[in-house]
């Protein structure tokens, strides 16, 4: 059974995506006239995901308000973490530690799920035997991301300007498929990165991380000017 539980990370501040982000927080920015987020929601719903925490920051009021609204209509639960001050996704995860005690989804608020199967990644998780899967696609030469290696296994051997070496270059998509026991990896800091203060330490522990490999229906990076543009005459 897939997780029941997913912490969907909200609390960017939008500033790649201003002026857009000057009123509305970048969760509730529409795609194809329907807010990235509540499309994201319907696919973790759709697939099983019966709780779902939320970290806010940018105008937290107005995303609070539809986050519930939207829950009850659906039958959702929030949980939701003001992060006054940003926390990154590894001060994300630890803010939030004492809720994640069974499997989870990790995903980033602006992941658009067209094309894209929770059940099989989970799947794939649970037979590779890792603590923690990353959903990653190949990248192609000159993509302005900051790749992620793996190796012919498929695992996670290298985070470009993090840890590791070696593997061919892959974009890391904003999902994760987490148990609860690799948090005990977690950095003791407040505010760090989930690859340099989680990743990492699994890595240093000998702790296989596991790539699953997918294509996406859309590929665009929604955290940019461009690439949300691209995403809403892209027909999704």
């Amino acid at each position: 059974m897939t997780p029941r539980l997913a912490y969907v990370l909200c609390a960017g501040d939008g500033r790649r995506l201003i002026p857009l982000t000057r009123r509305l927080p970048k969760a509730l920015l529409p795609v194809s006239g329907r807010p990235m987020v509540f499309r994201l929601l319907d696919a973790l719903g759709a697939g099983g995901v019966g709780r779902v925490l939320i970290n806010l920051h940018s105008h937290p009021r107005i995303l609070r308000k539809a986050l519930a609204s939207y829950g009850r209509r659906r039958r959702l639960a929030f949980t939701f973490f003001h992060e006054p001050v940003l926390l990154d996704t590894g001060g994300a995860l630890r803010n939030a530690r004492a809720f994640l005690t069974e499997p989870f989804w990790l995903v980033n608020c602006d992941f658009l799920p067209d094309g894209f199967s929770f059940a099989a990644m989970d799947r794939a998780h649970r037979r590779c035997g890792s603590l923690a899967t990353l959903a990653v696609r190949p990248m192609r030469r000159g993509e302005p991301f900051n790749p992620v290696g793996l190796d012919r296994r498929g695992r996670v051997v290298r985070v470009s300007g993090v840890y590791g070496r070696g593997g061919r270059d892959h974009v890391f998509l904003g999902v994760h498929r987490i148990d609860p026991e690799a948090l005990e990896y977690l950095s003791r800091e407040k505010i760090f990165s989930v690859f340099g203060g989680f990743y990492a330490n699994l890595a240093r522990a000998g702790l296989p991380i596991q790539g699953y490999r997918c294509r996406p229906a859309v590929e665009a990076d929604l955290g940019t000017l461009e690439g949300y543009y691209a995403a809403n005459f892209s027909g999704v």
